[in-house]
């Protein structure tokens, strides 16, 4: 961008050395190039950032997430009442991170029916994550407690969480 704006500052200078005074009509043109030109760099480069995060080889999260019970079902997570205060659980749903939680959150998402892959991890401790898959039905709810040992995070399977 700062050198776009140089190039054409150095090019106004070299203009009014060759015309001796006539290049506003150019110098007008030459700035309303310049701003087309910044525009288009800013608006390509804001576009990338927004399906940078997403891999070519990953699915859709369209295909992952549901908006109610009514299209697919819900996986509901909490840590156990024995986890400490300060160990967040991150969550991923079919290679797509969906969120993470702390203790005192329950942590809810709606799927869409069939087969996903899940893990859970603590930060900056993938090697210790669980892992495993879930056949998801509409209408049916999933639900989990989160416990840790130091070398590993445990989902359980509960009835229900309140």
């Amino acid at each position: 961008m700062l050198l776009l704006f140089v190039a054409a500052r150095s090019f106004e200078k070299k203009t009014d050395v060759l015309h001796c005074g006539r290049s506003s009509h150019h110098m007008k043109t030459i700035n309303s190039v310049v701003l087309v030109l910044a525009a288009g760099v800013l608006f390509f480069a804001s576009a990338k950032q927004i399906t940078a995060g997403q891999s070519r080889y990953s699915r859709s999260s369209d295909s992952i997430f549901a908006n109610s019970l009514a299209d697919g079902g819900r996986i509901r997570m909490k840590h156990s009442p024995v986890l400490g205060l300060n160990i967040p659980i991150a969550v991923r749903i079919d290679g797509v991170q969906a969120g993470a939680f702390a203790k005192g959150h329950v942590y809810q998402q709606y799927l869409t029916p069939g087969r996903h892959t899940l893990s859970a991890s603590r930060p900056m401790r993938i090697s210790d994550s669980w892992h495993g898959t879930l056949d998801v039905r509409r209408g049916e709810t999933y639900s989990f407690v989160v416990s840790c040992t130091p070398a590993h995070v445990i989902l359980q399977p509960v009835s229900r969480i309140d």
